[in-house]
């Protein structure tokens, strides 16, 4: 064992140790005890520099070099333990940010992504994705008879409900990987716009023509395959599979928008997240089915003081755009724990 692997497996012992007290409540995190983790790390920097030199040194001259590796074996190593070692000032900045963090509203005030010009700009390129995902104004003509046309929700407030449905989904600390479910999908655009939040995202629409037009546009932009499910929302009988579920008053008969309502609740386990931006949802006031947690979202099972403890759990979780493993994790090396962690926790890199 070299001496820059020797001082990297000694680091990943310490940001193992970091990464479980990120890993507590915030309540218990405190600078002290930060400090007093992230001291001996901080030791290691110097460290590390001084093992790269000596091992670039040892890389540009051929008597030196390690027989039982090839040198392209040793320059890939090398390459990655600077690029370890560059990410520390990023690191740092991230732990930081989870020492004592402040809370956050789950949902913003409409007017911070509603108004202004970027906002703005952003649901016009939507509206026109939203456009091109959807059949030709022959082709709508022959909607359902009870299904709403394809109406949009902004983009921006769309973005809003991703990012606090996922926050309380890491708040809630689940095992496996959350599924969202968007109910009377469209073409399909609103599957796509929940991909960053959810990568295992999939939607139900029960117009054929809706769905074979959504399903091309969604290959297109390299969406999940068969994302697009043809199916009646409210004869669905897979609605527990799901841990997200979406839906923007889909149906335009009151009782059918009912029926489909219910069918939903009676299926979904508890704790599944609703996203209902509409008025006249039948479960919005005080309905022992789920609870509200924020602005047009509701948790499935939950009563209303559990959901109060849920959602400010949810509100210390950090509201950084979500990352999820990708190919550059392989090169984390003694950073993976701090990073899955902090990923947890709401913090990227």
């Amino acid at each position: 064992m070299s001496e820059l692997e020797k001082i990297e497996s000694e680091l990943a012992v310490l940001t193992k140790q970091l990464a479980d007290f990120l890993l507590l409540p915030p309540c218990d995190r405190s600078t002290p005890g930060f400090a007093k983790i992230w001291r001996p790390i901080s030791r290691y920097r110097v460290r590390l520099r001084t093992a790269l030199q000596d091992q670039g040194s040892i890389l540009s001259d051929p008597r030196y070099r390690d027989a039982h590796t090839s040198e392209m074996e040793q320059r890939v190593g090398y390459n990655a333990a600077h690029r370890r070692l560059r990410l520390w000032p990023n690191v740092e900045d991230m732990v930081n940010k989870q020492v004592t963090p402040v809370g956050k509203q789950l949902m913003p005030q409409p007017s911070d992504y509603m108004e202004g010009a970027h906002n703005k700009y952003v649901n016009h390129l939507y509206s026109a994705l939203h456009t091109l995902a959807l059949p030709s104004a022959e082709a709508m003509m022959n909607l359902l008879s009870d299904a709403h046309p394809d109406i949009a929700l902004p983009a921006t407030h769309f973005e809003a409900l991703m990012h606090a449905a996922y926050r309380i989904c890491l708040a809630q600390g689940r095992d496996t990987p959350p599924r969202f479910l968007d109910v009377g999908c469209g073409g399909g655009t609103k599957i796509w716009a929940a991909l960053p939040f959810f990568p295992d995202a999939s939607g139900l629409e029960n117009n054929p023509t809706q769905v074979k037009v959504g399903a091309a546009a969604m290959a297109k932009l390299n969406a999940p395959e068969h994302c697009i499910i043809e199916a009646d929302a409210r004869l669905f009988k897979d609605y527990s599979k799901y841990d997200v579920i979406y839906f923007y008053r889909p149906l335009k008969d009151p009782n059918g928008l009912r029926e489909m309502e219910d069918a939903i609740m009676a299926q979904a386990r508890p704790g599944t997240i609703l996203i209902a931006p509409y008025l006249g949802f039948s479960a919005e006031n005080e309905d022992r089915r789920c609870s509200n947690i924020a602005p047009s979202i509701y948790v499935v099972g939950v009563s209303p003081y559990q959901v109060e403890g849920l959602r400010r759990r949810s509100e210390m979780i950090g509201t950084e755009a979500p990352r999820h493993g990708s190919a550059a994790d392989a090169s984390l090396g003694y950073w993976r724990p701090i990073v899955e962690a902090s990923r947890r926790n709401g913090y990227a890199l």
